[in-house]
């Protein structure tokens, strides 16, 4: 955090456990009041953040890495543990070769896939400069062809501009048999308020995967519950293709 940040937060909430509380509720509240301001546009089961066009959206998104890219890599060696646990307790993982990760970021669970032996690559719309792990593209539009992948994965869905698509696109590249992995959020009605990058935000994380098996045609065979992770409560999500 830059000098002059640190001493602006020193000055307004002062330091120790009591400081960090008034912190973390203030940025609550400032989040709260985005969410609920004309940002946003509400209805049904999902809200969707107000962009003029697809190119300022996918300019948005992909200017994320440049503020978070630091902290990333800071936590890249517990999250790669995190990752490796959780992949491995997912069994609907067992028998893929090859996955495809949305949203990849610096490639952390591209990492840990290759690690316990699937042939994985990811894809972001910034995978940052020399990026071995993780190519430069669209989870709208994926490049691969139909039934290319035995499992995709994505922690990234709430940053999608149309979910329908992305799921259509899912649901197209995977094997028949094959399985689409999702670690989502609650939803706002669950407590959850979105950020400044998230593009959409669900009712509740049953809307969401409800959403998804209908629209991908597909049939939700696993539950993980990964219990608190990044300040959100967060599942992983296992859907079926049928074979």
């Amino acid at each position: 955090m830059p000098l002059i940040r640190r001493i602006r937060n020193l000055l307004r909430y002062g330091h120790g456990p009591a400081a960090r509380a008034r912190k973390k509720a203030d940025k609550r509240e400032a989040k709260r009041r985005r969410f609920e301001s004309e940002r946003w546009e509400h209805g049904g089961e999902l809200s969707r953040r107000r962009y003029g066009s697809y190119e300022e959206y996918l300019r948005h998104q992909a200017s994320k890495l440049d503020g978070i890219e630091e902290r990333l890599r800071e936590n890249q060696d517990a999250e790669l543990a995190e990752f490796r646990e959780r992949f491995r307790a997912c069994r609907s993982l067992a028998g893929a070769r090859t996955v495809l990760c949305l949203g990849a970021r610096l490639g952390t669970e591209v990492r840990a896939l290759l690690e316990l032996g699937h042939f994985a690559v990811g894809i972001d719309l910034n995978p940052g400069p020399e990026n071995p792990f993780v190519l430069p593209g669209d989870f709208h539009h994926l490049v691969f062809p139909d039934g290319s992948a035995d499992a995709v994965y994505s922690n990234a869905l709430d940053h999608v501009f149309d979910l329908d698509r992305l799921v259509g696109e899912v649901s197209r590249v995977l094997a028949p048999g094959g399985v689409f992995v999702a670690e989502i959020e609650t939803g706002y009605e669950e407590g959850h308020v979105p950020g400044d990058f998230e593009a959409i935000h669900w009712r509740d994380s049953d809307a969401l995967v409800s959403r998804i098996a209908d629209v991908g045609k597909l049939a939700v065979e696993e539950v993980l519950e990964l219990g608190t992770t990044r300040r959100n409560q967060r599942r992983l999500i296992s859907f079926r293709k049928a074979a």
